[in-house]
């Protein structure tokens, strides 16, 4: 027999009705995963179940922090995060149907793993660009950019040699 998951609502005893569980994600939480984006977590997440006759309604809300990499510098960098996502799950012998926003469960069923959606909902609040405060990149890598910027500016420096040609392809 399989064991339980940690992340499991068991829906089948409850009444209809709203029910709240929460759940404390941790590093190890993304690492079981084998995240590579996110490296660390201190976050909470709070999932309502309104429980309604033939469908249920999961509305999570993720809030906290998550440790991923600097896409300017590299370094370690903790992101806040805050995402509400909502999940439908209806009922049906045909299970194969399930969208983004709607899963579909056999009738038979009495529980759900959410795991699976708690790691995409909390990996969905990173920001598109991942950056530190302006001024806190590590400055070594800072100081390498402003090198390549400033050798970047000597390459559209036109060479007074190649003006004399220009002028004459203008004229042509």
């Amino acid at each position: 027999m399989k064991p339980i998951s940690k992340y499991e609502i068991q829906f089948s005893g409850l009444p209809l009705g709203i029910h709240d569980f929460e759940w404390d994600l941790e590093s190890v939480f993304f690492d079981e995963r084998e995240s590579v984006e996110i490296e660390g977590a201190r976050l909470k997440a709070v999932v309502t179940l309104t429980k309604e006759t033939r469908v249920m309604i999961l509305q999570f809300i993720i809030t906290g922090e998550l440790k991923t990499i600097c896409d300017h510098c590299g370094d370690e960098l903790w992101i806040d995060i805050q995402t509400e996502n909502e999940l439908h799950v209806r009922f049906s012998d045909e299970t194969d149907l399930s969208g983004d926003e709607v899963i579909y469960l056999g009738t038979h069923e009495y529980k759900i793993d959410i795991s699976q959606y708690l790691y995409e909902f909390a990996f969905l609040g990173l920001p598109v660009k991942k950056l530190h405060q302006p001024g806190e990149c590590n400055p070594e890598v800072e100081r390498y950019f402003e090198l390549e910027e400033g050798d970047k500016k000597k390459e559209k420096e036109k060479d007074p040699r190649w003006e004399a040609l220009e002028k004459l392809k203008n004229k042509v």
